[in-house]
């Protein structure tokens, strides 16, 4: 089984949830501001777009503080179809005004862990260490390298090559509530090599997103 980071459906069951690591999930198909959502330290948002017309699309996310009001910025503008996704460093409560049309949208926020939230500004910085590059290439894969997937728990999660004599066995720093019993995942892409998009994540039907801590070549008897 796989599924692209580009296809949706599998995320339109649920509505909303809050799970270990995911602070928020949002979704709709036109404009809308979303419920005030609080981090306590650095966060992720991610956005996924979909839509099945050829009408001109437009998208656009904009942050706001949610107790003064304050605008803090556009995060994106966008007129395709495309997911992407943006760091914040600062904790506190925001909310984000969501301006669509022509298109289905979900936005997912995650709290980051320090140490990666770090690695991920020095990158964006373009002043990575050598084991921020090193870590990076040990916590994602590409596209390309593997045909499906099968979870072993909520802890461990397998990838395998068309033969499925080899691929790569992914672990997770905290375990995927409900990855053992999934049987669809949407794969996040953080990127694209070469073998086209990595990447570093996953999300279940649910909305729970869970990050790779390691990804390991891995020969399957």
């Amino acid at each position: 089984m796989r599924t692209s980071a580009l296809l949706l459906a599998a995320l339109a069951a649920a509505s909303f949830a809050v799970q270990a690591g995911t602070l928020a999930r949002f979704e709709g198909d036109s404009n809308e501001r979303t419920p005030v959502f609080e981090a306590g330290g650095p966060w992720m948002l991610y956005w996924y777009t979909q839509s099945d017309n050829t009408l001109p699309k437009t998208f656009e996310l904009r942050l706001y503080a949610a107790d003064s009001g304050e605008y803090l910025g556009t995060v994106i503008q966008q007129r395709i179809i495309a997911n992407g996704r943006k760091l914040f460093e600062d904790a506190g409560r925001y909310r984000v005004d969501v301006v669509a049309g022509n298109l289905d949208w979900t936005l997912v926020v995650s709290e980051m862990a320090e140490d990666k939230a770090t690695r991920l500004i020095r990158e964006s910085k373009g002043q990575p260490t050598i084991g921020d590059t090193a870590e990076g290439f040990a916590s994602q894969v590409a596209e390309d390298n593997f045909e499906s997937w099968r979870p072993v728990d909520n802890q461990t999660l397998l990838l395998f090559a068309a033969d499925e004599s080899r691929g790569f066995k992914v672990t997770f720093e905290v375990p995927c509530k409900g990855l053992k019993e999934a049987t669809a995942l949407t794969f996040v892409s953080s990127g694209v090599s070469s073998d086209g998009e990595l990447y570093d994540s996953i999300m279940l039907d649910d909305g729970m997103h869970c990050e790779f801590a390691r990804v390991v070549p891995t020969v399957f008897d």
